[in-house]
């Protein structure tokens, strides 16, 4: 190996700097381009909102991503971990959090003002992360955490919007709404087939409940025209997978397939809302 491979190497850590969570990075990145698409066609583009776009992303990002080597550092300095990957960790989250800053105060100076609505409680969901990474993996992986987190997360949709617009209108809430709600309801299908794969007791009726909640609320939505109705399409699919899914244990034979193909519903989902309000 190379001087310069191991240089590279003992720079970039994957298991420090990439967060283990990968249903997250849909999470993150459906919502965004859902938001962007939908702003573009509504209200068309420019070279401002290009650039506005391309920073709200990588600024996002960034944002995203100092979770795990700052979880990482806290474990350090807590004593949990290796003092010798301090550096490390600390070098990382200190990295992309400037890029992140200077990411935000560029979109300011372009008059997406409006971007600091979303930072607080973007800011407020990393805060929770931290905290629950303290009290180890327990309170990661607890529910009330990954709700959190998965409707923070959808918070990029809006960000899309304002990168797009300027504005944080009626519109930008709609499209987080879909897309918290998306989020959400995939939270609660994917722990429940885990559940049932590693044999650990499941609230089927909450899950049957919530996805029959969120379709109704949507439906309500979609007929006072907040959003397009057609949106609710998908959520009728979803609703009926989790009926499928509460009726008897469904253990999942392959974790990595099962993930991947729960990406894929969420792109498609995506895709379905994006059209629906180029239909509208």
């Amino acid at each position: 190996m190379t001087q310069s491979a191991i240089a590279r190497r003992k720079i970039f850590r994957k298991s420090l700097i990439i967060p283990t969570e990968h249903g997250s990075w849909s999470w993150l990145l459906v919502p965004f381009f859902v938001g962007a698409a939908v702003a573009s066609r509504v209200l068309g583009m420019d070279d401002t909102s290009t650039l506005a776009l391309a920073l709200t992303l990588v600024g996002g990002l960034s944002a995203f991503l100092v979770r795990q080597p700052a979880s990482a550092w806290l474990r350090i300095r807590r004593g949990r971990a290796s003092r010798a990957d301090e550096p490390l960790a600390a070098g990382w989250t200190l990295g992309l959090a400037l890029v992140a800053g200077l990411c935000l105060v560029v979109l300011l100076a372009l008059g997406r003002s409006a971007l600091l609505w979303l930072v607080i409680p973007f800011t407020a969901v990393l805060l929770l992360y931290l905290m629950a990474s303290r009290s180890g993996r327990a309170a990661m992986r607890a529910l009330g955490t990954e709700l959190i987190g998965a409707a923070g997360l959808a918070l990029t949709a809006p960000a899309a919007v304002i990168a797009v617009t300027g504005e944080l209108s009626g519109l930008a809430w709609a499209v987080w709404g879909l897309m918290s709600l998306q989020n959400v309801l995939g939270v609660l299908y994917v722990r429940l087939r885990l559940a049932d794969t590693h044999g650990r007791p499941a609230n089927r009726s909450m899950v049957l409940l919530g996805h029959a909640a969120g379709l109704a609320a949507l439906v309500l939505t979609g007929l006072l025209d907040w959003v397009p109705l057609l949106t609710a399409l998908p959520f009728v699919a979803v609703l009926l997978r989790a009926a499928w899914a509460v009726r008897q244990p469904r253990p999942v034979a392959n974790v990595r397939r099962f993930g991947f193909t729960e990406v894929g519903v969420e792109v498609l989902s995506g895709l379905w809302i994006v059209a629906s309000y180029w239909m509208s």
